[in-house]
């Protein structure tokens, strides 16, 4: 994977998971013959997919419920 693209979509997004259903989804749809939204010369479906999300063409719906998502986890400290 490129140096700062995944660091890129977790600034974005936050949620690993949620990114990675994301990439799937878009390089299964590049699978069934959807054409790239860039130009990259590239044909790994998956890179393809990821420099997409980064440059802004994909994005995750309701990107601001990963944010209700993500743990609060608090430590205490019970003996």
């Amino acid at each position: 994977m490129k140096d700062g693209i995944y660091e890129t979509l977790m600034n974005r997004y936050g949620n690993k998971y949620a990114i990675s259903m994301a990439v799937a989804k878009r390089a299964e749809s590049l699978n069934e013959l959807s054409k790239p939204l860039i130009k990259i010369d590239e044909s790994n479906l998956v890179t393809i997919a990821l420099q997409e999300m980064a440059a802004g063409y994909v994005e995750i719906k309701n990107s601001e419920m990963l944010k209700a998502l993500t743990a609060n986890v608090k430590i205490s400290k019970r003996r």
